[in-house]
Order: C-alpha cells, then sequence, then structure tokens
C-alpha cells in the first residue's frame, strides 16, 4: 500500500501543490485566479478524451435498435438465455467499436482529479505553522512560489479554504446552485439517447439525482473545490457542445443554441420517437383469435369440472359429520 501513497503524492499530489502556486506567483497573487486557469488547462488536457466520449455516444445512438432487439429477443427468459443476450450484446459492442466503459471516461478521469484537488488546496493554504512545514517540503526546489507563502485564500469575498456553507450570503447559497445547475447542463449534453423505456427511464433519475447530489455535496466543500467544479462543468459544457457538432440543448421543453441543421435534424429525431411511440399495436390474426377462443373453452370446462368436484368433496364431508353426530 505504501507504493501508493507515493503515486499519489508524486502524481497528483505535489504537481497539483506546485502548479497552484506557480499559477499564484504568475497571475497577481490572486488563489482564485489561478484555481480557474488550472481548471482551463485542466480541461483542455482532457479534450481528446471529450472526443472520444461524443464518438461512443454517437455509436451508441446508432446501435441501440440492435440492442433492443437482442432485449426483446430474450425478454422474459432466464440461466442460459441471459447469458447468450449478455454473449450477443458483447458482440454487437466489439462489431461497433463501442465500450459502454468509455462514455465514462472523462468521470472516471475526474473524480481523483477532485479528490486531489481537495486536499491540494488544504496543503497549499494551511492554517498551522506544522501545516507550513509541510507545504516546504512539497514545492519543487526551481518553483520561485515558495517565497509569497503563505497565499492570500480571499477572491470575491469568499475564503476558498473554508467550507461553503461557512461563506457569507449569497455564496454560500449561490455556489452550491450553481453547481447543480452547471452539472445538469452538462448531463444533459452528455446523456446518451434511447428508445428503450427503461434506460430512458434510468437516464433521467441521473440527469436529476448527480447534479442535486453535488449541489448537496458542494455545501461541505472548500469554496476552492466548489469554484474548480463549477469553472470546469462550464467550461467542459462549451467544450461538448462544438466537439458535439453544436447540437440543440433541449430545457423544459424548449431546443436553445445549435445549428439550422442540428436543430432541424433533433426535430426529426423527436419526430420519429413519437410516431414510433404513438403506433398501435397490430390487431390479432384470426388464428390467434381460434386459438384464444379455444384456450378460454377449455379454461372455462376445467373450471365447471373443479367446481363439480369441490361439491362432491363438500357433500361428503356434510354427510360424515351427520353421520357420526348420529
Amino acid at each position: 500500500m505504501e507504493i501508493f501513497g507515493i503515486l499519489w503524492l508524486e502524481v497528483i499530489m505535489r504537481p497539483m501543490i506546485n502548479s497552484l502556486a506557480l499559477l499564484y506567483q504568475l497571475l497577481f497573487s490572486n488563489f482564485g485566479l489561478s484555481i480557474i486557469v488550472f481548471t482551463v488547462l485542466i480541461r483542455l488536457a482532457m479534450i481528446p478524451l471529450t472526443v472520444r466520449q461524443t464518438r461512443q455516444m454517437k455509436k451508441m445512438q446508432t446501435i441501440q435498435p440492435k440492442l433492443k432487439a437482442i432485449q426483446d429477443k430474450y425478454k422474459g427468459k432466464k440461466g442460459d438465455a441471459r447469458r447468450q443476450m449478455s454473449s450477443e450484446t458483447m458482440g454487437l459492442y466489439k462489431d461497433a467499436g463501442v465500450s459502454p466503459v468509455g462514455c465514462l471516461g472523462p468521470m472516471i478521469i475526474q473524480m481523483p482529479i477532485w479528490i486531489g484537488f481537495y486536499r491540494a488546496i488544504l496543503r497549499t493554504m494551511p492554517s498551522t505553522p506544522e501545516g507550513m512545514a509541510n507545504l516546504s517540503d512539497l514545492f519543487y526546489s526551481w518553483n520561485p512560489a515558495i517565497a509569497g507563502v503563505p497565499f492570500n485564500s480571499q477572491f470575491l469575498g469568499l475564503s476558498l479554504v473554508d467550507l461553503v456553507s461557512a461563506a457569507v450570503l449569497p455564496w454560500n447559497y449561490a455556489l452550491p446552485v450553481l453547481v447543480g445547475a452547471s452539472m445538469f447542463l452538462q448531463q444533459k449534453m452528455t446523456t446518451n439517447p434511447t428508445s428503450d423505456p427503461r434506460q430512458k427511464q434510468t437516464n433521467q433519475m441521473m440527469l436529476w439525482m448527480m447534479p442535486i447530489m453535488f449541489g448537496a455535496f458542494t455545501w461541505q466543500f472548500p469554496a476552492g473545490l466548489a469554484v474548480y467544479i463549477l469553472f470546469s462543468n462550464a467550461i467542459g459544457v462549451v467544450i461538448q457542445y462544438y466537439v458535439g457538432g453544436k447540437q440543440p440543448v433541449e430545457l423544459f421543453g424548449r431546443s436553445f443554441l445549435g445549428t439550422d441543421a442540428s436543430r432541424a435534424e433533433r426535430a426529426e429525431q423527436v419526430a420519429a420517437e413519437a410516431a414510433g411511440s404513438n403506433a398501435k399495436t397490430p390487431p390479432p390474426s384470426s388464428e390467434e383469435s381460434d386459438e384464444d377462443d379455444q384456450s378460454t373453452e377449455i379454461l372455462g370446462k376445467d373450471s365447471r369440472r373443479s367446481n363439480r368436484n369441490r361439491a362432491r368433496r363438500t357433500g361428503r364431508r356434510t354427510r360424515r359429520r351427520r353421520n357420526k353426530g348420529s
């Protein structure tokens, strides 16, 4: 386990702390600006992952009808049939060059960054002499920012090392709301469209659950981490918009942004989905009707036979009780 601690320190913590400190030195001793610029650099470095995620989403959208056909084929079946369904699904993914995990790439990469950034903020601006001594050990020897320690944590009336819940009005309420709203917009732009009702319901749940959850978590985050997440989401929305071909954003029944071509394409998709959901089930054939009539007749005969048998058993029990009583 010690090797993981060393990797965490040398690969994530020290580069973050030194980058923040150097940006602080270059950006007029403003720690808020250093966080924003650091966020921009991280998001720019993740553009290849965003491009890959967008391509994976488009491929997933094209194979949705085939996935739905496989699910319908094995619907209600268990055991070997379920394993066969999984095998065919993975084969479809392989043939299409799609990885379900690939759609989650940026989110997976960002989780250790968020955790590391949380620790980096606290260690870059320590509140104790011991923390100051430990900070000097984390600086690279060539970093001139060590001369500026201790750093000023104030930014737009916020102390970036204090919790959001301890911030002054309106920041203590505005930051969680802004983080949740920006995450909702990013989720909306990256959610993969699907015709499967169950998957659509899951997507809708995640669309609201994640922003609400992170908005609530932000209340207990350091303000600096909240600023990082907010600007990371905002920059991610901009990058996704251009990488995704300027697709329109649908919010509360209305479309925003997008080009004429992308808006027309989206309108066609919505119309196709509406036509598919409103399609009526075809009437049963004459053969199916005959079979249903025969099944109903057989069930009726079985029911009458069962009632007669039940009446005979009841009569026998009644006669036995009378004989015993006499």
